[in-house]
């Protein structure tokens, strides 16, 4: 492999990872939404989730496609 996809597999790993994390933390906190702070930070960190794993999964796939085409 090349070093282009290793880093940017190693990128795409973390990020889902990351992802994963912090949806995790959002159920963890996700006690009671009484406040604005605390729907704020709830929508801030789906979206962060949500956002981290779509880029980390666009990334698998081009390092896949990448790996591909170099074997090729």
């Amino acid at each position: 492999m090349r070093k282009d996809v290793k880093k940017i597999l190693k990128v795409s790993i973390f990020l889902i990872v990351l992802g994963e994390i912090l949806y995790s933390l959002l159920n963890y906190s996700n006690v009671n939404n009484t406040s604005n702070f605390s729907e704020f930070t709830t929508g801030l960190l789906l979206g962060l989730s949500v956002g981290m794993k779509l880029v980390g999964v666009v990334l698998l796939f081009i390092c896949i496609f990448k790996m591909e085409r170099g074997r090729r």
